[in-house]
């Protein structure tokens, strides 16, 4: 019964076709009974009696067809999720329907970033994903010399939205054993070969796509060079991203402010244009400060995202990354995103409720990590709808997010007519209703100054008649009395 209901459930694109079926074959067997006691037809129901079999007929061929397609397509993308066959998957991922998908940018970093994209690939194929570029390693090879490549989050990124990301992903963590180029991965020397090939870091991004056969983009927050400081709550500024977790983890000092190096660095184009033009804007998951706040440090990214008319999405860390944010809650990484990106600028935030027990965290060595507390009365920002859920996975050596459940979150966020708690519709209804009611307010005191001007210049006119009668009867009695 619960399958049967599966195919029931919204998005599917089979109810519509199954209705139109049902009625196409209602229609024809209706026309069948009724010709079969008639004898004399006029010509006009002869012609509507054609007209309806020949519409039925088409409405049950065309919604068969219809709905079989979908159903075959369905299945086989759930037998691709379990499948490893790259060409399954290259059938189901040409899906039409996906193109049309909404178009999500999303910002963040490290695996947790990449587990995401791996499912939410599989509901739209308009996926930009933003890195933060301010920390950067060097590659020696016989292509480049020292070429500059951040080749950590890319990788994971274009393994995560490739169509055969198992072997994709593979290939580029493989590091090098032996000669010149050992200890460097192979994704870190295409990248920096495809720099060399295309002249320029921006031009060799733009062709990963085609290169990897991976739909949307990956774009850099910037072009330019810069780096992450920390400044500390016990005075101390830390230079570099690498250096701030684990310093933090020594001292024992919390973060007081992140800040970049060169102040002055400009937003990559291509981010802000994307920024401008997205449905929904996902912000995490990732280390708080180092590949989240990172990015909305750049004070024209931070800005696109306020102005945007896309849904803010926050995603709560399952736990604390630890020597960053040890001990910090929900609201705490709530407050601190809006705190450098924009007060009131995010609609929803998506965190975990499920429990994540000792010994999980000893399995899957954690360390001294802990769980995010929800604390949703703490969150400044009143306007945001928490979504809370049971998304605790587990991978092999890590503590994961339910990609897929986030996946469905985002993509029913996308489809809503809310903002947060609020309804978009009622605040339109509420806007009408109030540009009504000034404007009659308005004709109201328009009317109200209109007969005010008129009746005061009234009462000036008959007070100086008034004025003018009073002089000529002075007049008149002035002659009278000379005449007396």
């Amino acid at each position: 019964m619960r399958e049967i209901l599966e195919w029931l459930r919204p998005g599917t694109r089979v109810k519509r076709y199954i209705v139109l079926q049902i009625v196409s074959i209602a229609v024809f067997v209706f026309c069948v009974i009724t010709l079969r006691d008639v004898y004399d037809l006029s010509k006009n129901m002869l012609i509507a009696y054609i007209a309806l079999i020949t519409v039925s007929l088409f409405g049950i061929v065309f919604s068969f067809l219809i709905a079989q397609k979908t159903i075959l397509t369905l299945t086989l993308k759930n037998i691709s999720k379990k499948s490893k066959n790259t060409e399954l998957r290259r059938l189901i991922y040409s899906d039409p329907s996906r193109k049309k998908g909404p178009r999500v940018v999303i910002i963040g970093g490290g695996s947790g970033l990449s587990n995401i994209l791996q499912n939410l690939k599989e509901y739209t194929a308009n996926i930009t994903t933003v890195i933060d570029v301010s920390e950067s390693e060097e590659i020696n090879n016989d292509y480049t010399k020292n070429a500059r490549v951040t080749p950590g989050d890319i990788r994971k990124c274009i393994a995560a939205m490739s169509i055969s990301e198992g072997m994709v992903e593979k290939v580029l963590t493989h590091r090098v054993e032996s000669g010149l180029r050992k200890s460097h991965s192979v994704g870190s020397m295409i990248i920096s070969s495809m720099i060399s090939i295309t002249g320029s870091f921006q031009e060799a991004l733009d062709k990963i796509p085609e290169f990897f056969k991976i739909e949307g983009q990956i774009l850099p927050t910037t072009m330019e060079e810069t780096s992450l400081c920390a400044g500390l709550e016990n005075g101390e500024i830390i230079v570099g991203k690498n250096n701030i977790s684990p310093r933090i983890g020594e001292i024992k000092s919390n973060v007081k402010q992140v800040f970049l190096k060169d102040g002055s660095c400009k937003a990559n184009p291509k981010v802000i244009d994307a920024i401008k033009h997205a449905n929904v804007i996902v912000l995490g998951p990732g280390a708080l400060y180092t590949t989240v706040i990172s990015n909305l440090l750049l004070t024209e990214i931070s800005k696109a995202i306020i102005h945007s008319k896309a849904k803010k999405i926050f995603i709560s860390n399952l736990m604390n990354s630890s020597g960053e944010t040890d001990g910090y809650t929900l609201a705490k990484h709530v407050n601190e995103v809006e705190r450098y990106l924009g007060k009131h600028v995010l609609d929803y935030v998506i965190a975990n409720n499920g429990e994540i027990t000792h010994e999980m965290v000893k399995d899957f060595n954690q360390g001294s990590s802990s769980q995010v507390v929800l604390d949703i009365e703490n969150i400044q920002n009143r306007a945001i709808s928490v979504i809370t859920e049971d998304l605790v996975m587990t991978a092999p050596s890590s503590i994961i997010h339910n990609s897929k459940r986030v996946s469905e979150i985002i993509m029913s966020i996308s489809k809503t007519k809310k903002i947060g708690k609020l309804n978009l519709v009622t605040l339109k209804k509420k806007h009408l209703k109030k540009e009504k009611y000034m404007k009659s307010k308005n004709i109201d005191l328009k009317n109200k100054t209109t007969e005010a001007i008129k009746s005061s210049k009234n009462i000036f006119r008959n007070m100086i008649k008034e004025k003018k009668n009073t002089k000529k009867e002075n007049k008149i009695i002035k002659k009278v009395k000379k005449e007396i």
